[in-house]
């Protein structure tokens, strides 16, 4: 059984960014994969303070709730990083939780993660077209990959504002499936 982590960084937990993720896990179908969500907004995680003790204990040291997203990516095969646009980049509460996951990168730039890893950048955004802010969340796969996670796909839905948009957008809807389909494969 495949085990799929859902980082949701979005500020509003029933939200488009949520919609998205929804049309995304209903891909996996019957296949059972076991997925575990993380509403990063009603979470208690602070910033890196960059102590570097994470790279000599392979942890990090501050005890928030990122220790147990940490298990559970350490522990999962897919990854969706969910986060609306905000300021021309993923949200503040995804950033600071990808900020913490130095403790994956070893001395010399090994990674402790497991191969073969697969993220999904699940992006929504107001604006309708949808390449504007690709580049950003491209530079953002790979650094995810610099720390070890396997390869990625970004899906992103323009022109949504409320979780309805998501349903007159057949093809998205689609391709969100496909891309839970990819994960369970």
């Amino acid at each position: 059984m495949k085990k799929i982590i859902v980082l949701n960084g979005s500020p509003h937990e029933h939200g488009c960014t949520s919609a998205l993720v929804d049309e995304v896990i209903k891909g996996t179908g019957n296949h059972g994969a076991e997925v575990k969500f993380y509403y990063l907004n009603g979470m208690n995680i602070k910033g890196c303070q960059e102590c570097r003790a994470c790279t000599e204990k392979g942890r990090c040291v501050q005890q928030d709730d990122m220790q147990e997203i940490f298990d559970e990516i350490a522990s999962a095969d897919g990854i969706v990083f969910a986060t609306p646009v905000y300021m021309w980049q993923m949200s503040a509460q995804l950033k600071t939780a990808v900020d913490r996951l130095l403790p994956f990168l070893r001395p010399g730039y090994t990674s402790s993660l497991e191969k073969g890893k697969k993220v999904l950048l699940a992006i929504t955004q107001g604006r309708s077209d949808t390449s504007f802010f690709r580049h950003y969340f491209e530079h953002v796969g790979n650094n995810l990959l610099f720390l070890g996670f396997g390869s990625y796909k970004i899906l992103i839905a323009g022109g949504t504002r409320q979780p309805e948009d998501l349903t007159n957008q057949a093809g998205l809807l689609e391709e969100a499936r496909q891309m839970g389909q990819w994960f369970v494969e």
